[in-house]
């Protein structure tokens, strides 16, 4: 086991000098680039650190006075921070509660629109029955219906009742068996 130890660490140093005589010998032009672009980062890095810096410096100033001042200027900062942030909630508050009016409208439109059909079709029937009224072996079937105007419901859909078409029908006066 050792043995193979030292041929896989011989193999992996013979490749590690074979590679940095390639690279030395300019043989990879991406890894130069690759170099390069990192050097360049790092570079750039290091000159915004060294910007930052300096602003700290000139906002904090170097001697204990000129920190009370800069002390002030960051609790002010920090006081107009909490007041933007007290408005934007304002404003999100603000803006569900219209979200929630808008969704309680368009229920109630929905819920009128239902109500509208219902009673289209509770007048429909209520004509078609009043004309069977007289009729012998025609039993009539009576349906209270509770108020639904006052039922509350949250996730109601969306439904359609199609028209209901007229149907010619024919009354046949001269015999009396059951329908």
């Amino acid at each position: 086991m050792r043995t193979e130890k030292a041929w896989y660490w011989l193999a992996a140093g013979v490749l590690a000098l074979g590679l940095n005589g390639a690279y030395q010998d300019g043989q990879m032009g991406w890894a130069h680039v690759l170099v390069d672009r990192a050097a360049a980062s790092v570079e750039r890095v290091a000159l915004r650190g060294q910007h930052f810096v300096a602003m700290a410096e000139v906002m904090l100033g170097r001697e204990p006075h000129a920190l009370a001042h800069t002390e002030a200027a960051l609790e002010r900062v920090q006081e107009r921070m909490a007041c933007d942030r007290i408005a934007q909630a304002q404003r999100h508050m603000a803006m569900a509660r219209v979200r929630e009016q808008l969704a309680q409208a368009k229920m109630q439109r929905k819920m009128a629109m239902v109500q509208m059909k219902m009673d289209r079709v509770r007048a429909m029937t209520i004509e078609r029955a009043n004309r069977f009224r007289d009729c012998d072996g025609f039993s009539k079937v009576v349906v209270n219906m509770p108020d639904l105007s006052n039922i509350q419901m949250p996730n109601l859909p969306d439904i359609q009742i199609p028209d209901v078409p007229e149907l010619n029908v024919v009354v046949d006066t001269e015999s009396k068996e059951p329908i």
